[in-house]
Order: C-alpha cells, then sequence, then structure tokens
C-alpha cells in the first residue's frame, strides 16, 4: 500500500476504536476530521484508486451511524463497521501499488520511447485499410547517467485505454487494472547515456500472444543496470494495445482459435514479427548513426546483439535468430515453440541459445511443445542450454507474478515467490548473456545453474 494510504487507515481504526468504546464522542470527532484530512492527502498527492473507496465511504458512514446512534451503539452497527473496515484493509492489500525490484547493476536507468513507421510494408492485419503501413512501438532502456531531478517513469502509459484489454486478456473485471499507471518504474525518461562505455550491448526483445513491452520492466531494468540496451516492441495487433503518440490504437487481433486457416495465418503472423525485429534493428542503425535522435547516437555495439522473447515471443526469437545474421545469442522466456517452421527446428540456430521455463507443458493446449523444442536445441550448432524452474507456470516469466499476493489463485503463475523466481531468472539471464556476448567468465552462470530450483529439461 501507498505510504497516506497506510496513514489513513491507521486513523481509521484509531477512529473506529474511540467510537466503539470512548464515551466522548468528541475524540472521535476529532480523529475523523483527521482521518478525512490524510484520505484528502491521499488523493491529491498520491491519486485515486479504486481499491481506496471502501475507506473512503467507510467515513461518512461512521459519521451518519453517530449521528443517529447518540446513546450506545448497537452490535450489529459494531459487527458492520468492523466487517466494513476489514474488507478496506484486505482489497488495498490484495490489488496493491505494487514496486518493481530495484536494480542490482551499478547504473541509472534510462528510458526512450520511439513510433516507427515501416513505409516497406503494408499492415497485413488491417484489411479495412489496404494502404496502411506497419507501425509499432518500440521502447528502449539503457545505462544513464543519474539525474536526480528526473522523475521516475510510470509503470504503464495511457491505463483508461489500456485497462480494459489487459483485464480481458486475464479474465478480469475491466476496472481491475486501472491504478496501474500508479506504479513507478525505476527508469528515468530521457536522461543522458553513460559516457564511460560506448561500446554497449543491445538486446532486442519480442513480448507473448496479448502481452506488450510493458510486462517485463524488470528484467529490462535489471539488465540495463548491468549496462545493456535494452529494446522491446509492441507487434502491432498481436500486442495487448498498441497506442501511438495521438493515441490512435492498434487493438488486439491473433485470436484465430478455431478458425479454420489457423496455420497459414499463424506463418503469416511470425514472419510479420520476424521483420518487426529486423525492422527495428535497422532502426537502431540509425539510431547509432544519428540519423535518428537519441541518447544513443554512438553509444551502440551492434556487432554484440542478442534476442529474447516470452512464450510466441520465444517463437519469434528463435525466427529472428534463424532468419538475421546480425543476431549472436538468443534466450527464451516459456516459449511457445509450436509455430516456428519445420524447417528451422530441423537446422537449428547456428547462435548460444537459453531456453528457461516451467516444467513441462503437459496440461496446456501445446502439450508438445518441449519436443519441439528438444529437436530445436539438439539441432542447433553452438552451445545451448534447455532447463526448467520449479513450481513455475507460464506468467512467472514475466512481472505479472509481482501484481498481487494472490495472483497465482487467478492466473496462470506458480507456487513460486516473486522474490525466489524473479532474481532467479533476471540473473540466469543476465549471467548467459554475459558468457555468450560479451564472453565474461560463466562461474556465475554455473552457480545458479547449480540452484536446486533449476534442472535440465
Amino acid at each position: 500500500m501507498l505510504s497516506l494510504e497506510i496513514l489513513t487507515l491507521s486513523f481509521l481504526l484509531i477512529t473506529i476504536l474511540l467510537f466503539f468504546f470512548h464515551k466522548n464522542r468528541n475524540f472521535f470527532l476529532v480523529f475523523l476530521l483527521l482521518t478525512i484530512g490524510f484520505a484528502a492527502s491521499q488523493y491529491f498527492l498520491e491519486g485515486f484508486r479504486w481499491q481506496f473507496l471502501p475507506c473512503v465511504y467507510l467515513l461518512p458512514t461512521t459519521y451518519i451511524i453517530h449521528r443517529y446512534q447518540t446513546e450506545k451503539i448497537k452490535l450489529i452497527f459494531k459487527v458492520f463497521i468492523s466487517v466494513w473496515f476489514v474488507f478496506a484493509i484486505i482489497i488495498p492489500y490484495i490489488i496493491p501499488v505494487f514496486s518493481l525490484p530495484i536494480p542490482n547493476g551499478k547504473y541509472t536507468i534510462g528510458t526512450e520511447t520511439f513510433h516507427w513507421v515501416d513505409s516497406s510494408r503494408l499492415e497485413w492485419f488491417t484489411n479495412e485499410n489496404p494502404n496502411d503501413y506497419r507501425e509499432i512501438m518500440v521502447q528502449i532502456w539503457y545505462p544513464g547517467i543519474n539525474n536526480l531531478n528526473k522523475k521516475v517513469e510510470p509503470y504503464m502509459d495511457f491505463i483508461n485505454l489500456r485497462a480494459k484489454t489487459i483485464a480481458a486478456a486475464g479474465g478480469l473485471p475491466s476496472f481491475l487494472p486501472s491504478h496501474l499507471n500508479m506504479v513507478k518504474t525505476n527508469s528515468h525518461k530521457g536522461i543522458t547515456c553513460i559516457n564511460e562505455n560506448t561500446n554497449l550491448p543491445v538486446i532486442i526483445f519480442s513480448h507473448g500472444i496479448t502481452g506488450s513491452r510493458h510486462l517485463h520492466q524488470a528484467l529490462f531494468e535489471h539488465l540495463s543496470s548491468q549496462g545493456y540496451v535494452v529494446a522491446a516492441l509492441d507487434h502491432s495487433y498481436d500486442c495487448n494495445l498498441t497506442v501511438f503518440p495521438d493515441k490512435r490504437i492498434a487493438d488486439y487481433r491473433s485470436e484465430i482459435t478455431g478458425h479454420p486457416d489457423s496455420i497459414n495465418i499463424r506463418n503469416q503472423q511470425i514472419k510479420t514479427r520476424g521483420l518487426d525485429i529486423s525492422f527495428v534493428l535497422d532502426q537502431l542503425e540509425k539510431i547509432q548513426s544519428g540519423i535518428i535522435i537519441s541518447n544513443l547516437t554512438n553509444k551502440l555495439n551492434l556487432k554484440n546483439i542478442a534476442i529474447g522473447g516470452h512464450s510466441y515471443g520465444g517463437a519469434t526469437a528463435i525466427v529472428s535468430t534463424q532468419k538475421d545474421n546480425r543476431i549472436k545469442a538468443c534466450f527464451i522466456l516459456d516459449g511457445w515453440i509450436s509455430p516456428v517452421p519445420d524447417s528451422i527446428i530441423t537446422t537449428g540456430l547456428k547462435t548460444p541459445i537459453f531456453s528457461i521455463g516451467r516444467p513441462h507443458w503437459k496440461d496446456s493446449d501445446y502439450p508438445n511443445n518441449y519436443h519441439h523444442l528438444k529437436d530445436l536445441i539438439s539441432n542447433s550448432k553452438d552451445s545451448n542450454y534447455n532447463i526448467v524452474i520449479q513450481n513455475t507456470l507460464h506468467l512467472d516469466y514475466t512481472d505479472i507474478p509481482l501484481y498481487s499476493p494472490i495472483i497465482k489463485h487467478v492466473m496462470d503463475v506458480g507456487s513460486l515467490a516473486p522474490e525466489i523466481s524473479q532474481p532467479l531468472i533476471n540473473n540466469l539471464i543476465l549471467d548467459f548473456l554475459d558468457s555468450y556476448l560479451l564472453n565474461k567468465p560463466k562461474k556465475n552462470l554455473k552457480n545458479n545453474l547449480n540452484n536446486k530450483l533449476v534442472s535440465n529439461l
């Protein structure tokens, strides 16, 4: 909970106890007024969120009962107020304004966001506009110089547009995620990139279907604090909702379950995703040369590029690695391998590959998923890792376990606590990249692979 929320609830508890047990109601009224003041301060200083409404509405309710129960308070009203107060505490606790982990690298984190249009490709998702070019949003995280005057960025922008579609993806009520813009990241918009290193390695990241660039920020910040540049894109129309700077949207159009032509659609879809990746790499070359204005001009090492992806983004990473020789390493987070063309599975990859995921896919719609992954790994030519983490599920490889202490009961999240799973996953990826992109000693990678929660598939 937020600081002023805790303070308001604490004073509300004192107010209720005075109302129940102190004979002089003046003390109750003083604390009620103080609590109202704290609630108003919370609204103006920290911002409104619906989870705090039970607390706010309890204040006038308690006063009304006070006016009508001038002598002894009936037991039924005490029970009523007590139950309401418990409810007012539980709701903001189980749906909190959570915090992203503080990255342990030595660098402050900067971020820039770009809207890019690929004029060489028509948009195949939008049949209603045959002359529509492919356009995407890309956010970049990078090691920056500390600037105390720069506020940290919110976890998610345009929440008024995004909340409904985010909730729909998880089968939840539309109002539930409306507080995500109140979550603060550790990233500062537009700060100066570090000067000590003009040879920064680059990571491209591809989200899963119904995902977005926002859902892996703990990982991105972790890598950036260690000296990596991370570029994550929204694959328009595969993304939960892409919002362009002028507030036009690209809605989610990738639900094709049961479609008679689903195989051909997925083939075209993953081809589009792969071309998105190559387009982003082209744009990074323009950033490096100064054609695109950015804090990262002359800072990038475009000979040290890796790619990662979650779920369908894992398949995208594999396809892109095979197609684009600028990519030197590939990591997959609980990758959905089934969409990868058979030709790539048979040929394998020529670069190091690191796959990390849940113990099995047997209870999913794709029970043979890991069979495809094993074939890919065995046919690949360079160093490869194919590991699983016990007690994890599909969404443990995103930020979603941080969203709520009860999230594992309503979404595809395992029983492993995020304070254990998140550092383990993030450090394994960092160690892999350090070892195979930067050629650092593999000591840290070996140590983390020996964790008792980690095993080979």
